[in-house]
């Protein structure tokens, strides 16, 4: 069931306050500007599981602004992004010496590893996802990317992505914790496709070359991750740049171009694990993600998740 809190039964010399400490406790720490001299009033849903490290959270409130320091970013543990969808007002956004102003109909996405300001000047109601960097698992690069334009939420990928969220949230409690894990997975999944479809962002100054080419291999490999000969010089062959220069364009990423394929097919088996309808052994899912040794598939499974496969499948058969 969701979690939820309101406002509505707190004192009001605790509403701003306890309101400050939910925001943080949900998001990150965050500095709070409050409208003066009015009454504050706000409720938040949030959805999430124990199996990812995906939030999904409905927030209403009135008037307010929220930033981000240098400081409270240099506490942190981990970088998470937020991607933000306005329901009811406009809402501005600040970040990277640059301003976006995004209307109900679209969405932006936030990065929590650098100072901004976020605010609404009315009543609004909006939709929050939050993605630590270990939901994401290396698939988004160059995430000061997308902090420079409001996405469009009213058609293609964009809509899909929002309309996955509503769903998520009428439907979540009506599903186990294994559907409810793959609504998550698949809202992320989408959204991903959005971000890098993109023309601006493709076509951005700050994009560069290298950056591009990652992307065009990231995409390729996503096509093609179920074949066995996914090798780095079919993938450079088949982006047409050398193979020598395919390394070298990962020598700046947390991963080599064979260890990113490895984790990127890890995680599609894991998510296939949690996927309620997947009736296949983990032999076969081994197998169709191109792992064609069964015993290396397994090391790699244990190192990557800490524990093996079947072990997950029999977790999840339990509850």
């Amino acid at each position: 069931m969701a979690q939820q809190l309101s406002t509505r039964y707190w004192p009001d010399s605790e509403r701003q306050p306890r309101w400050a400490e939910a925001i943080g406790s949900t998001y990150f720490p965050l500095s709070l500007e409050f409208a003066p001299n009015a009454r504050f009033s706000g409720s938040l849903q949030i959805w999430e599981t124990n199996s990812t490290a995906l939030t999904l959270s409905r927030l209403r409130s009135s008037q307010l602004g929220y930033s981000r320091s240098k400081a409270q970013v240099s506490d942190d543990r981990e970088a998470c992004y937020l991607v933000t969808v306005p329901r009811r007002a406009e809402v501005h956004f600040e970040q990277d010496g640059r301003e976006l102003h995004c209307q109900p109909g679209g969405f932006i996405f936030e990065r929590g590893d650098a100072p901004y300001r976020f605010h609404y000047a009315s009543d609004n109601d909006l939709w929050v996802f939050k993605l630590p960097e270990r939901a994401l698992h290396g698939q988004l690069r160059g995430a000061e990317r997308y902090t420079r334009f409001c996405f469009d939420a009213r058609r293609s990928l964009g809509r899909i992505f929002v309309d996955q969220l509503a769903m998520c949230a009428a439907r979540f409690d009506e599903c186990d914790q294994a559907a409810r894990h793959m609504l998550l997975e698949q809202a992320l999944s989408t959204l991903l496709m959005a971000l890098r479809q993109d023309e601006r962002v493709l076509n951005s100054e700050s994009s560069n070359l290298a950056a591009l080419h990652l992307q065009r291999i990231e995409h390729y490999v996503e096509q093609h991750l179920c074949s066995s000969d996914l090798t780095p010089q079919q993938v450079a062959a088949a982006c047409g740049l050398s193979v020598r220069y395919v390394h070298k364009l990962f020598t700046s990423t947390s991963y080599s171009l064979g260890e990113w394929i490895r984790v990127q097919r890890l995680e599609a088996i894991n998510r296939r694990l949690h996927d309620p309808h997947c009736h296949l052994s983990i032999g076969e899912l081994a197998l169709h993600w191109g792992f064609s040794d069964q015993a290396q598939f397994t090391r790699s499974f244990r190192q990557h998740f800490g524990c093996t496969a079947s072990e997950v499948r029999a977790r999840l058969s339990a509850k």
